[in-house]
């Protein structure tokens, strides 16, 4: 727990940027950044999930929550080429919906890590 002027969130309608006092709000996220009072290269990257705000705080619930500096480009392209192969297999709509998240979510971190790193390379 630190205190922060802002936080922005990967909303699923959008970026959502909350200051002190924000009216209440449960929503969900989407694969994406959160970063801190406007600094984005300290941010952490998070999964699919919701977010609470309050007036006083801002609660993430999150599988999955990696600092940007610390994403494993190798595992996230396991990630993105499992979901893929599983995808094209999926017989079910949740089987559907669950390779995709996945796909999405790998596809995510592996953007958003190559634009903070140009050391990476694809």
């Amino acid at each position: 727990t630190e205190e922060v002027e802002s936080v922005n969130v990967p909303a699923l309608d959008g970026e959502m940027g909350i200051l002190e006092n924000h009216m209440l709000v449960l929503t969900q996220v989407k694969p994406g950044l959160v970063y801190f009072n406007k600094d984005d290269k300290s941010g952490i990257l998070i999964g699919y999930g919701f977010v609470d705000v309050t007036p006083e705080k801002v609660i993430i619930l999150t599988e999955e929550a990696v600092p940007v500096g610390n994403v494993d480009l190798d595992e996230y392209k396991k990630m993105f080429e499992e979901a893929t192969r599983k995808l094209a297999d999926a017989k079910t709509a949740e089987e559907i919906s669950e390779w995709q998240k996945k796909r999405d979510m790998a596809e995510t971190f592996i953007n958003i890590a190559k634009h903070f790193s140009p050391k990476i390379r694809a």
